[in-house]
């Protein structure tokens, strides 16, 4: 909330000067911190595919991701967005976060005909 309200001030105060402020706000990307708490644990596949499974495009991101983003806020192609919380998650906090068992169970109701 801090951020978020910082990055709004900061964009009305600032912007009659030419200077946006967004907000990249990252998801799981594979960072050396983030390998490393995977490499704790002793089924590293099934964590991989457990954190990947947390994200609808089914997977974590990547570092040169975020970069990409912080490289179109920098462009001209970006010159209007100012006071922006941009999520490059892949959709991660747009799901809805359920235990695995209710996900599942959810998902086999959605498929079933109804009689």
């Amino acid at each position: 909330a801090g951020v978020h309200g910082l990055t709004l001030g900061l964009a009305v105060d600032l912007g009659p000067d030419g200077i946006r402020c967004n907000t990249v706000c990252p998801g799981w990307i594979d960072t050396e911190l983030n390998r490393a708490y995977v490499e704790m644990h002793p089924d590293r596949s099934l964590i991989e595919r457990e954190l990947g499974q947390l994200h609808p495009v089914g997977r974590i991101g990547a570092p040169k991701e975020i970069a990409n983003a912080v490289l179109w806020l920098a462009s001209e192609e970006s010159s209007f967005v100012s006071g922006e919380m941009i999520s490059v998650d892949g959709a991660r906090t747009k799901k809805i976060s359920l235990p695995a068992i209710l996900d599942e169970e959810y998902r086999a109701k959605l498929t079933k005909p109804q009689l």
